[in-house]
């Protein structure tokens, strides 16, 4: 068998084998997921945008979802001290997703904004959004 011929009959079985490891759910809902032990790691495998300035250097466990166009991210991050470059402002918007809370619970009026990121503390931690504005808008480009 040709190297061409064996390259051929192994790409398929790739794909089948990559589209088996993402969560069906996320998948249907257009949406990814990541999950980091720190802000190390998280520099590291950050997909779609860039990872958000704010996330504190001694974060952990840092968990995203972003719709797979990156216009809506929620990210929840455990410990870690302030974000930086935030400041206090209103609220503009709301998580598109509660699989790290949030919706359940009445969010403030005010928030820290950090860049095109909304924050509000949490009991251990932090969790951040972003909303785009504007179709096809991402973190990116505000």
């Amino acid at each position: 068998m040709t190297a061409l011929a064996a390259a051929g009959l192994l790409a398929p079985a790739l794909i089948l084998t990559l589209a088996a490891c993402a969560n069906p759910l996320d998948v249907a809902a257009k949406v990814h997921t990541e999950e980091f032990a720190d802000r190390a790691a998280a520099e590291d495998g950050w997909v779609g945008v860039t990872m958000p300035a704010w996330i504190p250097e001694d974060a952990e466990r840092i968990r995203n979802v972003a719709t797979t166009n990156e216009t809506n991210a929620v990210i929840a991050v455990d410990g870690g001290g302030q974000p930086q470059g935030c400041e206090e402002a209103e609220r503009r918007g709301l998580p598109f997703d509660s699989r790290f809370g949030s919706l359940g619970e009445k969010l403030p009026t005010t928030v820290l904004a950090c860049g095109p990121y909304e924050l509000v503390e949490t009991g251990g931690g932090w969790l951040g959004w972003f909303s785009a504005t504007e179709e096809g808008q991402t973190p990116g480009d505000l």
